[in-house]
């Protein structure tokens, strides 16, 4: 379908396009705007042809008010009101080709998938491909082909007129829209997911990151978990209890003689009154292995020592009081001494 001002040149969309916006058209078709622009889809990709091969010739785009008319979706379908929004002239952005000769411009489709539409005014500043639209309106584009020195044509397709919104509202043209456009998001993520499937089958076995060959690479030896029980040797590796700082403190370090049968060094009889010597296997001086899984490697400081004797033997026989001196022993050259003076003076 086309339409000109003239009988020489006429523009029409490609097959692929032109039969999205006729199956769109009837539905009422909604067009998504954003603050950050946002592609016309489907594509605006003409098809040109009756232009003079030797002369220059621009083209550009524009949107239209089909009316001044706003729409409200309610209950179901779009409701309309007059519009208040302030009418600008329209903007038109030219063809990134610039200006081309007739015969470039009709020996293949030209699109203008580099337009953006936009409810932010201040876009347009900013990008020059960005096209501010009031929501909730119909539009209409607009084709322009200027001939250099010349005039201009102007074509309007009426199956492509569309409503401005910021989301759909109707789910059929939602549908359409996104299975066809191969940038919608569910046809992205379909992408990927062959992409990947592709790559795994195609492309060599990923490296592995050093986190997972470590744990691949390292062997470790489990010790099995049996309460009240001291690990047995060969459960133990040997080269690990020989870096125990631990012989000063009195834990049993492993000296391999052989690589058969580690040595132990004899341990010293737990301690009756440390809490822990009650149970065996709590005891760090009788299962220094408790102190090697926990990561310690300092020597367990052992209780005071306390003396053989009982405390018994220790106390003094005589009681005295609180608030009396400490009694000296007593001297018996000296006591046999004072014994005499006395004597001597009770004689005189």
């Amino acid at each position: 379908m086309s339409s000109s001002l003239t009988s020489t040149i006429s523009a029409s969309l490609t097959p692929e396009y032109d039969a999205l916006w006729h199956k769109l058209h009837p539905l009422q078709h909604e067009m998504i705007i954003t603050g950050v622009g946002r592609r016309v889809y489907p594509l605006l990709e003409y098809q040109f042809s009756g232009m003079n091969p030797e002369k220059m010739y621009t083209t550009s785009v524009h949107f239209e008010y089909v009316d001044d008319k706003k729409l409200r979706f309610c209950k179901g379908k779009y409701v309309e009101s007059v519009s208040q929004e302030k009418k600008e002239a329209p903007r038109k952005v030219q063809h990134k080709s610039g200006a081309k000769m007739g015969s470039k411009w009709m020996a293949a489709p030209v699109n203008f998938e580099d337009v953006r539409i936009t409810n932010r005014k201040t876009r347009e500043d900013e990008d020059g491909s960005n096209v501010h639209l009031h929501a909730q309106h119909r539009y209409l584009p607009v084709l322009t082909i200027s001939e250099e020195g010349g005039s201009s044509y102007e074509i309007r397709l009426s199956h492509t007129v569309f409503i401005t919104a910021t989301l759909y509202h109707i789910d059929e043209v939602c549908n359409i829209k996104t299975e066809s456009n191969e940038y919608a998001k569910s046809n992205r993520e379909d992408r990927r997911r062959s992409r990947a499937v592709e790559s795994s089958v195609t492309s060599p076995p990923a490296k592995k990151s050093r986190k997972e060959a470590s744990s691949q690479d390292t062997s470790v030896q489990v010790v099995p978990d049996v309460p009240n029980s001291i690990p047995s040797l060969s459960a133990i590796d040997p080269a690990l209890m020989s870096t125990l700082p631990f012989p000063s403190a009195g834990l049993s370090t492993q000296v391999p003689t052989s690589s058969a049968m580690p040595t132990i060094q004899d341990v010293p009889p737990a301690n009756p009154l440390n809490a822990f010597s009650a149970i065996p296997w709590l005891n760090p001086l009788n299962n220094p292995y408790l102190l090697a899984a926990m990561g310690l490697q300092f020597p367990t400081i052992p209780f005071p020592y306390l003396p053989s004797k009982s405390f018994a033997q220790l106390t003094p026989t005589s009681s005295t009081s609180p608030d009396s001196q400490p009694t000296q022993p007593e001297n018996p050259v000296k006591t046999a001494f004072i014994d005499k003076v006395i004597k001597d003076e009770v004689n005189v």
